[in-house]
């Protein structure tokens, strides 16, 4: 991958408030349902969460290995399709709700690191200390227009 193709890596201040804003936003819309279920369902939820951290663990190692062979945009697409995935099967459901805690959870942990690129990310690379360089659908814009100015 060439530098013109290449992600920051670090989001400038309106991509790090603008993250934080909508990990407030997604927390104030699951919050309200782990405090209507029981125990049981508290660790239903909370297992999709971790599911999801999981899965995207093993992709942030794969995009570390062949990040050169795999086009950034194309891979971000990829990366955004197990939480979508997730939360269309089980919506309305436990698992939509374990969505939402993970993409709240990533995105609070982007905004803290200024992570830049695919938020969805940023919880993987807590453990291995390296970021993942892909875009983000809706903040890559957002951090990109930023930097130029």
């Amino acid at each position: 991958m060439d530098s013109k193709n290449t992600i920051s890596s670090k989001a400038l201040p309106l991509g790090k408030l603008l993250r934080f804003a909508l990990g407030i936003f997604f927390v104030t819309e699951v919050w309200p349902v782990y405090m209507d279920v029981t125990t049981n369902g508290v660790l239903i939820r909370l297992g999709w969460a971790l599911g999801l951290m999981i899965v995207y663990s093993l992709l942030h190692l794969f995009i570390l290995k062949f990040t050169p062979k795999i086009n950034s945009i194309i891979c971000a697409v990829l990366a955004f399709g197990p939480l979508l995935a997730v939360f269309f099967i089980g919506y309305g459901g436990p698992a939509a709700t374990g969505a939402l805690t993970y993409l709240s959870v990533a995105l609070l942990t982007a905004a803290v690191r200024g992570d830049g690129g695919c938020e969805v990310m940023s919880v993987p690379a807590l453990f291995t200390g390296k970021h993942t360089h892909l875009s983000c659908l809706l903040f890559s814009p957002i951090d990109w227009c930023e930097s130029k100015l």
